[in-house]
């Protein structure tokens, strides 16, 4: 098994790590929004930590993307 994964082209990695990363942003928003801002002083949009996860992951897609 091990020499089949060996085999193949580093590409693949990279996409199946871009696809992990594109499942993590998934199940954050799939949580509700009373609970991501549980504990923050306000309700503005800034403090959706959904948020911040997309745009993290983002960066991270275009990070993986170049190298």
């Amino acid at each position: 098994m091990t020499e089949i994964i060996y085999s193949l082209p580093l590409m693949y990695a990279k996409i199946a790590a871009m696809f992990i990363f594109l499942i993590m942003v998934a199940v954050a928003w799939l949580l509700p929004y009373d609970f991501v801002i549980k504990g923050a002083p306000d309700r503005k949009r800034w403090r959706d930590l959904r948020l911040w996860a997309t745009l993290l992951t983002i960066i991270q897609l275009v990070i993986y993307y170049i190298f």
